[in-house]
């Protein structure tokens, strides 16, 4: 089993106590077991979050208003009342979770929670070639359309949440600037993000979404960066447009 198997099965089976899955969690350097335990982390936070404490004595007064015959037409607004009360409960209660797991799930939120695990590639200063470069996209089936940017430090394959992504860093002006390219992801929404002490923005591409990550970095080198991956993932020709 290798990261990306193993991430996708724990998406849809986060509970699995799959010996295989279990064994690649201990065994694996590349940041596996940090996944696994987020994962389990938000599980938990579910869990929680629907577990919604019941009123003390509901289910006497329920109980209460089936057996007193003579009081049908009173009781009858009352349990309707309660309905609507746990109805509306249950709806407050379903509209949290919903938000939290798909903030959770947001490609901002787990950009950012990527980033612990390559903190050490913000340190790198020796720019690499660009066949260097091209080798890093051909790793995820994905041609450079347009020369590299400038000052490409670091590239390699890694995995965003559930998305196989290539991960690389530029320096703007000694400014670490990080791009994380998803190909094949088609349904983002392009905008601006702050989130964990990053700044950051979506960019959607024709092959795939684009998200552009700083800490305390320039507009302006963030801006190049945009530029610089812009024209080498989608083409030089889309440089003038931007």
């Amino acid at each position: 089993m290798n990261c990306l198997e193993f991430r996708r099965r724990l998406t849809t089976e986060p509970r699995s106590r799959d010996p295989e899955l279990l064994a690649h969690r201990d065994t694996c350097t590349e940041g596996c077991a940090a996944f696994w335990q987020r994962t389990q982390r938000f599980e938990d936070d579910i869990e929680a979050a629907m577990a919604v404490p019941v009123p003390d004595g509901l289910a006497d007064r329920i109980l209460l208003a089936q057996a007193t015959g003579e009081r049908r037409t009173q009781l009858g607004h009352r349990r309707a009342w309660m309905a609507m009360a746990a109805s509306v409960l249950i709806a407050f209660a379903g509209v949290g979770m919903l938000w939290r797991y798909t903030d959770q799930h947001s490609l901002a939120a787990m950009s950012v929670a990527h980033m612990p695990y390559e903190m050490a590639s913000l340190t790198l200063t020796r720019p690499m070639t660009d066949d260097d470069v091209e080798a890093g996209f051909i790793g995820r089936a994905t041609h450079l359309k347009g020369p590299a940017p400038a000052m490409v430090t670091y590239v390699h394959d890694c995995t965003v949440g559930q998305y196989p992504a290539v991960h690389a860093v530029t320096r703007m002006d000694d400014e670490p600037v990080v791009a994380l390219y998803m190909p094949g992801k088609m349904d983002s929404t392009p905008g601006t993000f702050h989130r964990g002490g990053w700044d950051g923005r979506e960019v959607q591409l024709s092959g795939g979404t684009l998200v552009i990550l700083a800490q305390g970095a320039s507009h302006k080198a963030m801006d190049t960066a945009e530029r610089g991956w812009r024209a080498a993932i989608d083409g030089s020709n889309l440089t003038a447009s931007l």
